[in-house]
């Protein structure tokens, strides 16, 4: 049920919301890179941005995206410093600067890993270079890679190791598995973790993360308890306790799918062994598969089929498309959604959920509507009317590039068609592209081009004033304050412990004021999830089902007594600021330029607690400046940029 809860106090952070609901008029930007294919890598020194710098051309990298926004690229098959292969190189590029870093592995291709000892980081340890590794990024920001095709210590294989790496120390971590190629998976008792179990080596399955922190592997193409063949196993890695269980599916290899009733759960349903598919995590955490290559009820092929899973019941749903392989797709008008609408049977397409909950998924190599080749399409699926829309992009194979001027949105603009490019979405609904191998402006190869489509801005009738909140060890309190609230329905609550995937917690009613109102909302079960940082954001709704989202607010529950935290830093937007406030009382907020100029200040009543608060930043001349917090309990300072 939702409630309106008043409180008082005043948080001075404005919100500007915006949702990527992209449409057909919304324009590919062509963003870095180059836009002929075949390109080697510029490397520059480590960990040093640089304008020029560049990775090669490459396809199926691993990918994340940490909290501060940054898209972080690993490996693939491609290019590097006057080579061609397997890569192994680690990569990271900041959109708030445009340019890309190289940031640990080699500039040659074909290199094996140094694995050191298993749990123990070290300087010199990293993987070997590896094609269509499965990743993941946790709630502390370690970036996680599994298994993939490629080199071991001294073998090339298919491979299951388990690494880890930490940004702020620059380290790779072998965590789990074999340092050789080619092993057979240990299943143990299905729903039961143990040491001793481990997925079987493979490459190019799905992989998610949970609200509890929880990696989640399905499929691919490896091996199994015996043999090797295409995949639909499930699996759950428990970042604490360093331990697999197998949760579903079968553990042998070339399985057919159950699909049971369309849109009706089963616990008999299951899909079919697949690999090269595309998914997504939804907000209220279920988990949704499409395509790939793999079986149907009798045969393998190419699918369409979309799967929806439960990890709360542990069951499957055969949600759209067919049961058969290698369907033709049904385009019908750009832009409209019908049930009729489908997607064609493909491989190897790009992923992305975009800010307004839609499913969005990009090229591959499958059917048009009445070929199959390389792909363009850009569909969006809507997990509520379980209806496709093709979006943008052609309707036929083999399509060519048109960039356009770089850094400059266009609407001829569009991406070649494609297979085995990465995908990330950023925290304000943009989604990127990078690379694969397919279609520049002329002719095919492999890519290194970087692609954004902007959201697009949804206007509610609803202004947000400010959000912030006060953790004190049992309880975190948001708060919040909007008005202009004409024709707005509520807010729904969501939380994150990696910055990345969130999941509603709870919802608050609007009061449909047009004056101002607070809110608040108490977040009583966060003591029940050991986190250094956890992470929070508004889902705002108006009557008609339109939504936005609010910026995302951080908490260090770490935070030592007497530090203060900036983030993002640097920063363009607002500063999430956050510290511990011992007593109740008063606290001012300044910032001052480098020469000590005053340029913002601001003063708040806070109750004791770990704070979290934002200020606009937006404003500001881009350069050095200070923070400063002064409360009763004296004063703290932090310098930070704003770019």
């Amino acid at each position: 049920m939702k409630t309106t809860l008043p409180l008082t106090g005043l948080f001075l952070l404005l919100a500007i919301v915006t949702t990527a609901q992209i449409n057909p008029q919304t324009p590919w930007i062509w963003v870095k890179g180059d836009n002929t294919v075949n390109h080697f890598g510029n490397y520059g020194p480590l960990a040093v941005k640089i304008t020029t710098n560049k990775p090669g051309a490459r396809t199926a990298a691993a990918t994340w995206k940490d909290a501060t926004g940054n898209l972080w690229l690993f490996g693939g098959s491609g290019y590097a410093t006057g080579t061609q292969g397997y890569l192994n190189d680690l990569w990271k590029y900041e959109p708030a600067t445009g340019m890309w870093a190289w940031i640990k592995g080699d500039s040659t291709t074909g290199q094996f890993g140094t694995y050191g000892t298993q749990a123990v980081a070290d300087a010199a340890n990293k993987p070997g270079a590896t094609y269509s590794g499965i990743s993941w990024t946790d709630a502390q920001g370690n970036l996680w890679l599994f298994g993939g095709f490629g080199y071991s210590s001294t073998d090339i294989g298919l491979l299951n190791a388990l690494w880890k790496y930490n940004p702020a120390s620059n380290q790779w971590v072998w965590m789990k598995g074999d340092n050789n190629v080619n092993s057979n998976g240990t299943y143990g008792t299905q729903g039961t973790a143990n040491n001793a179990n481990a997925p079987g080596a493979r490459y190019s399955s799905q992989a998610w993360t949970d609200a509890a922190g929880n990696l989640w592997l399905f499929g691919g193409f490896g091996y199994a308890a015996t043999g090797a063949g295409i995949l639909n196993d499930l699996w759950k890695y428990n970042t604490s306790t360093n331990q697999w269980t197998w949760v579903n599916g079968n553990n042998t290899a070339n399985n057919v799918a159950i699909y049971g009733t369309k849109g009706l759960t089963a616990a008999t349903n299951k899909p079919g062994g697949r690999y090269v598919s595309a998914g997504w995590q939804d907000e209220a955490g279920n988990v949704w598969i499409f395509g790939g290559y793999g079986f149907d009820e009798t045969y393998a092929g190419n699918l369409n089929d979309m799967w929806k899973y439960n990890p709360s019941i542990n069951q499957w749903t055969w949600m759209s498309g067919d049961k058969l392989r290698d369907q033709k797709a049904v385009f019908g008008t750009q832009g409209e959604a019908a049930p009729t609408y489908k997607p064609g049977s493909r491989i190897v397409g790009s992923a992305w959920k975009d800010a307004g909950g839609g499913l969005c998924m990009f090229g591959g190599y499958g059917f048009d509507a009445i070929n199959s080749g390389y792909l363009n399409d850009l569909w969006r699926y809507n997990t509520s009317t379980n209806q496709w829309t093709w979006v943008k992009g052609d309707n036929t194979v083999d399509q060519r590039g048109v960039y356009g001027t770089m850094g400059m949105p266009d609407a001829s603009n569009k991406s070649g068609a494609r297979t085995g490019s990465v995908s990330w979405s950023d925290g304000s609904g943009n989604l990127w592209l990078f690379g694969g191998t397919g279609y520049d402006g002329n002719t095919s190869g492999a890519l290194n081009d970087l692609w954004k489509i902007n959201g697009a801005q949804v206007i509610l009738p609803l202004q947000l004033l400010d959000f912030s909140g006060i953790w004190n060890t049992t309880v975190l309190q948001l708060k919040w304050k909007a008005e202009i609230e004409n024709d707005f329905s509520h807010f729904n609550v969501l939380r994150s412990f990696d910055g990345i995937n969130f999941h509603t917690i709870g919802d608050v009613s609007g009061s449909g004021s047009t004056g101002i109102t607070n809110y608040n909302y108490a977040d009583y079960d966060l003591k029940n999830h050991p986190a250094q940082s956890v992470f929070y954001r508004l889902q705002m709704i108006d009557n008609n089902g339109h939504f936005v989202f609010s910026k995302i607010i951080r908490f260090n529950l770490k935070q030592a007594t007497g530090t203060i935290t900036a983030y993002p830093n640097p920063a363009t937007i607002s500063l999430n600021i956050s510290f511990e406030q011992k007593k109740p009382g008063f606290t001012s907020i300044a910032i001052t330029d480098i020469n000590g100029k005053l340029v913002k200040k601001q003063t708040q009543n806070l109750p004791e607690g770990k704070a979290s608060l934002g200020i606009e930043v937006s404003a500001l001349t881009p350069g050095v400046y200070i923070l400063s917090v002064t409360n009763a309990d004296g004063a703290l300072q932090q310098r930070f940029i704003k770019e």
